[in-house]
């Protein structure tokens, strides 16, 4: 870096030639007795504004002229300028000075030790110059030719001009070199910031885990336990919707603030650290926590905090706090081992009905081990074919018809052993491999009907079950259409099943892609209907052609039951929007005849039969058929042999 007296000094000019005469008239015209006239006014004036304090009373610049008759001593006086902090503006250096090395070599030399200063190649030849002289000598706009024999006014001309020149680039230069340090400056503010949470302005979670290591270390010399409590603030999304984000920014600093002055002096005299540790998520750390009654009292009084009402906008709010509690050397000895185990117990916490404190302990460990392990085997299950349908029929309730049957995912692992849906469907959605489940299903769905129509001619729909990560694919429609196409199986064959729940989860993306699925052919079946948000404005708007009660309502049917009434009003209202209606989950012989008298159109259930593998449902259906002594036009269903029929 420049100091502040290179760039004030005079106008410092060094003038390379082996003629005595040559460097006299250099002198002469950049010396101190250069006298203006009339005819060097213009010239007079340009220096005066180019140079403003370096000119003399005539308004004359005032050069330092150095000279050299060889290109060693030019190079010799530049890095000693350079040494003594009095940098050259110019070099005027002769192209060729016998016998030693031509000016082109020593401007290369002066180059490496100063790459700032201009340097002006002054040559007599007649001879074009040399080629890419920028690049031999960089940079271009620092490298000049000058002929000779040249007049006084152009000489002096031009060392004013590329002198000014040169201030100008010192002085940005120095300017780059101020704002480079204030960029410096202001990255570490911001790795300062980076530590603390611009909404509360408490620590943020990278702190909060510097910090805990930090009691951890300190707390292996001492008594007492290092407690870390993660809160969570139940639906604060629906504050913010509701209330704008504005009011959930003002919760968000009062509950800090309010968690700061509770915590700040424990009795223990230890003061404990608050933070947010996400998005609607505190943390407090105490150290010196001696028994585990204390323990108990800190995450409780961490709840009541929070619990105690809030007044935001003229409102009170009362808000609901799931807590995880871990504690140090008991869950870990590191900070982030102890973090993780109070998420895993706060997490266990948000999924209880009344989101209690939950306490870290073994089995929590051996859970996330689980879910990990399984993790790890999905994928590869899926892509060994381990994953596989399984079919329930669903009988029509006038005729004991095999009107349908759904596909049920199954994982049936290479011991035999049997992975329940309920554990892997959602931890697909949680890996983001659903798709790859879905097109796994519906690929062997597709191949089973493609079979049994080969076989025995069938003709009856199957179902298959859609989440909501699958109505957010764009690619839904075309991947439905390619299985279909590649498989030769008639769309008029399969229906495709989502809950109520899904359905209305986001009406924007659900209608149009639903409404390509049922102009292309497929069937579009709601179900677990009743348990979600039902409107009759949504229904109206899907192309839905079945409505499938939800199991919870016939579990507990009977003659005079709520329920009973439930059921007979949802069928009402499928009749209404000529909507076919499945009872699901008919497992009793009441539960049967019921449905059957309040309209439903079809029943599933363990009455009618349970989920089965593809080689088994054809032959479970012969053997019905044989029963019934029907012709193979579709499959007749029943209990032992017969359906029973309500009275």
């Amino acid at each position: 870096m420049m100091d502040e007296s290179t760039l004030t000094s005079v106008n410092r000019v060094l003038c390379v030639d082996d003629d005595a005469l040559l460097i006299g008239e250099y002198v002469r015209c950049l010396g101190e007795d250069f006298e203006s006239d009339k005819t060097t006014t213009t010239l007079s004036d340009l220096e005066k504004v180019l140079f403003g304090d370096e000119t003399d009373e005539r308004g004359v610049a005032k050069f330092d002229v150095h000279t050299c008759d060889q290109g060693e001593s030019a190079v010799e006086a530049v890095a000693s300028a350079i040494k003594l902090g009095q940098h050259f503006s110019i070099v005027f250096i002769d192209i060729r000075m016998p016998p030693g090395i031509d000016g082109l070599e020593a401007a290369k030399r002066i180059r490496k030790l100063d790459p700032n200063v201009n340097i002006v190649i002054v040559t007599g030849s007649h001879n074009p110059e040399p080629d890419n002289l920028g690049k031999q000598i960089p940079p271009a706009d620092k490298i000049f030719f000058f002929k000779k024999p040249f007049h006084t006014l152009e000489c002096r001309q031009l060392a004013a001009a590329l002198c000014g020149k040169w201030h100008a680039d010192m002085a940005l230069r120095r300017a780059n070199e101020d704002l480079e340090k204030r960029v410096e400056e202001r990255t570490k503010a911001l790795q300062k910031l980076a530590y603390f949470d611009v909404v509360t302005r408490l620590p943020n979670q990278l702190l909060l885990l510097e910090e805990l290591q930090a009691l951890i270390e300190r707390a292996e010399d001492t008594e007492g336990d290092t407690v870390a409590v993660l809160l969570d603030i139940e639906r604060f999304s629906f504050i913010n919707e509701t209330m704008g984000y504005d009011a959930g920014t003002e919760l968000l600093r009062s509950i800090g603030n309010r968690l700061c002055r509770a915590f700040s002096e424990q009795a223990s005299g230890a003061r404990a650290i608050v933070g947010r540790f996400g998005a609607d998520e505190f943390a407090i750390l105490q150290p010196g926590v001696g028994h585990d009654s204390e323990i108990r009292e800190l995450a409780e009084k961490v709840k009541q905090t929070v619990e105690d009402p809030f007044l935001i906008n003229g409102r009170d709010l009362f808000l609901k706090a799931s807590i995880g509690v871990s504690w140090h050397p008991v869950h870990g000895r590191d900070a982030k081992k102890v973090f993780r185990c109070a998420e895993a117990a706060l997490h266990r916490s948000m999924r209880s009905p009344d989101r209690k404190i939950t306490y870290y302990h073994s089995e929590m460990r051996y859970r996330a081990k689980h879910k990990f392990d399984l993790e790890v085997e999905l994928r590869g299950a899926i892509e060994t074919g381990q994953i596989t349908a399984y079919y329930q029929p669903q009988q029509c309730l006038s005729s004991g018809k095999l009107a349908g049957v759904e596909a049920l995912a199954r994982w049936i692992r290479p011991d035999g052993s049997i992975v329940p849906p309920s554990d892997f469907v959602p931890l697909s959605e949680e890996m983001g491999i659903s798709d790859m489940l879905f097109e796994s299903i519906m690929r062997t769905v597709c191949a089973n009907v493609a079979q049994w129509r080969d076989d025995v001619g069938w003709d009856v729909p199957v179902s298959v079950n859609l989440s909501a990560h699958q109505l957010r694919n764009r690619d839904l429609v075309s991947l439905i259409k390619g299985i279909l196409s590649s498989a030769n199986v008639d769309k008029k064959y399969i229906n495709l099943e989502l809950t109520e729940t899904v359905l209305l989860e986001d009406l924007t993306i659900a209608q149009p892609v639903l409404e390509d699925l049922a102009k292309f052919g497929v069937g579009i079946h709601i179900d677990d209907f009743g348990t979600g948000y039902s409107s009759l404005s949504y229904l109206a708007q899907f192309p839905v052609q079945t409505l499938k009660i939800d199991q919870t309502f016939i579990s507990q049917l009977s003659e005079d039951s709520v329920n009973s009434r439930v059921v007979e009003a949802i069928v009402a209202l499928g009749k209404a929007m000529k909507l076919e209606v499945i009872a699901e989950g008919v497992e009793t012989d009441e539960q049967y005849g019921l449905v059957r008298k309040l309209g439903c159109d079809l029943a599933q259930g363990y009455f009618i039969a349970k989920p089965m593998p593809a080689d088994q449902l054809l032959t479970w259906a012969d053997g019905f058929e044989d029963t019934q002594n029907c012709k193979r036009r579709s499959t007749v269903v029943g209990i032992d042999g017969v359906p029973k029929q309500a009275s």
